[in-house]
């Protein structure tokens, strides 16, 4: 079905909302502060402080239970056991300060979106409108162009003259936008270098590595491991070559291709089989892990850090608060090294250091499906204001993140912030501010000792000045849906380590070889599927939202 034109709706909502005094909104970069952008953080949409709305919000990493008008609870600490309950609770607490007639509906899934053993956040989605009749107006997505191809998500660039739209950082902004169609908000990112413990690399009379350092010196550092009692990473770190060259993931951002067969890749494939010996991976499989330190680290490569088993970690960005807790040292999860630190990824001959990027988009759901017709009516653009006046006050502004830091949930008997880990998504001041209040909380004030984590300190600068050439998969199209089943676009390289697809184990003396000869293949089979995933987009966009093909020129 043929939706109404974006044009129309932009014209329709600068009516309604100029009686309501909105205010106005070299490289490729995708990181931090610096990317243009308003000196404040304006969020107001002008939307009346009177307006009714009703929102209903799905996020994860909450308690699985269902929290009709959130906003005019009174809680305690104490009432609240799910960090994401935590943060929406506070959002929605200060939200109703100025909108008091916007309900706040909240379904937080406990653990991650597609934790094994549960549903798929897909089949969430689904579930949450059988059970309410609607899907929710505000969602954290796993796979933007795959619920644009739904029709589910609303274009936020009729906002794009707005303020609150211009307080965004724009390059993170455009990884969500598809020929001009703005299909989400950033609603968190953090910079994803690697984790070195320098204190177990200093009791074993390993040098320490400088800040700066290269693929050669890296791979030096981790096969130091004794591979007995710790080793150099839980896996082996492919998403080195990936952003160590312009030829995969900085090519899929910028040019929706890849080229795995160019030299520079050929060239870092050959570190590979160095990278996988030292890892615990590899020692599992060959039955040299000791019964101990896997029952002690279970399969977390997160918990291998923390426990001293590994020189580094490549695998997870996202414990910041988590790694440094001053308050539960002794807790599963808090790095028991008094000497750690987080590093830039290492330099190649092909490319800087840098940093890769986490980024978590949410999306507004696309009213006009719900009544099958093409045209918007006012009832829906009144909806698509609240929930995007809701969604951009969340995620962009300060008063929302100073409230999110002052609450507190309880896990077992200690408390915690409700604020996670990621870093502002608007520029200029607000940037700086909201940072101020990132390093507020115990979990993240050590970081701000420059001293103690001088490769944090990298890793912020390289982020700020968006020294990264990384993707989402969360924003970007590289999966294809055949008969209702999404399949990766790069299974190729994404499966190098198996046998079957590679022709050899990672550790095995022809491997490389056999990759290699390979590549090609896997090139065009990979670059044929990431054009299908393109032209699926394509194609959702002209079903659902009136596209052309002259819009994709």
């Amino acid at each position: 079905m043929r939706k109404f034109s974006r044009k129309a709706l932009a014209l329709s909502l600068c009516v309604v909302l100029g009686a309501t005094g909105f205010t106005g909104c070299g490289d490729k970069k995708n990181g931090g502060g610096s990317s243009k952008g308003d000196n404040t953080a304006d969020m107001s949409t002008g939307l009346n402080k009177d307006a009714e709305g009703d929102i209903s919000i799905m996020v994860w990493s909450g308690d699985g239970q269902y929290y009709e008008d959130i906003g005019h609870m009174d809680w305690t600490k104490d009432d609240i056991k799910a960090q994401n309950v935590a943060a929406v609770y506070a959002v929605a607490k200060k939200f109703n300060e100025t909108y008091p007639n916007v309900k706040i509906n909240l379904f937080a899934k406990s653990g991650d979106p597609n934790q094994a053993g549960t549903n798929t956040w897909d089949q969430e989605i689904e579930n949450f409108k059988v059970d309410h009749g609607k899907y929710p107006d505000i969602w954290a997505s796993t796979d933007v162009p795959n619920d644009i191809k739904k029709g589910l998500v609303a274009d936020l660039s009729v906002y794009k003259d707005e303020s609150s739209y211009k307080a965004y950082n724009e390059s993170l902004m455009a990884t969500m936008n598809y020929w001009g169609f703005q299909g989400a908000l950033p609603s968190y990112s953090i910079p994803w270098g690697i984790w070195v413990n320098k204190s177990l690399a200093t009791e074993n009379n390993i040098d320490v590595p400088d800040i700066d350092w290269d693929i050669d010196e890296y791979t030096d550092f981790i096969k130091s491991a004794d591979c007995e009692t710790f080793w150099g990473d839980k896996s082996t770190p492919v998403r080195l070559i990936e952003t160590g060259t312009e030829d995969i993931n900085k090519s899929i951002l910028e040019n929706g291709t890849v080229n795995v067969n160019s030299d520079a890749v050929k060239d870092l494939l050959t570190y590979v089989p160095e990278w996988a010996e030292t890892t615990v991976d590899v020692a599992e499989g060959a039955g040299n892990l000791s019964e101990e330190i896997a029952k002690e680290c279970g399969q977390y490569s997160w918990y291998y850090f923390c426990n001293n088993r590994l020189l580094t970690d490549s695998n997870d960005p996202w414990y910041l608060a988590s790694a440094a807790d001053p308050n539960a040292k002794s807790t599963l999860g808090v790095v028991q090294a008094d000497d750690f630190d987080i590093y830039p990824r290492p330099s190649t001959e092909y490319c800087d250091n840098t940093v890769g990027t986490v980024v978590d988009p949410i999306c507004v759901h696309n009213y006009a499906l719900d009544d099958k017709n093409a045209e918007w009516s006012d009832s829906e653009k009144q909806q698509l204001l609240v929930a995007y006046t809701f969604a951009t006050y969340w995620t962009g502004s300060t008063e929302a993140k100073q409230a999110i830091a002052d609450q507190e949930w309880v896990q077992g008997t200690s408390y915690k912030p409700a604020m996670n880990d990621t870093f502002p998504v608007v520029t200029g001041d607000a940037y700086d501010e909201q940072m101020d209040i990132w390093y507020s909380i115990d979990s993240h004030a050590v970081y701000k000792d420059t001293e103690k984590f001088p490769g944090f300190a990298e890793v912020v600068r390289l982020y700020k000045e968006g020294q990264t050439w990384d993707y989402s998969d969360k924003t970007t199209p590289v999966s294809i849906t055949e008969n209702g089943e999404k399949q990766s676009c790069l299974y190729e390289w994404e499966n190098m380590w198996d046998e079957n697809v590679a022709g050899a184990w990672q550790t095995d003396p022809d491997w490389v070889d056999n990759v290699k000869s390979r590549l090609a293949d896997w090139n065009t089979a990979m670059n044929k599927d990431l054009e299908a995933a393109t032209e699926q987009l394509k194609e959702s966009l002209k079903e659902y939202y009136g596209f052309t093909d002259a819009d994709f020129k």
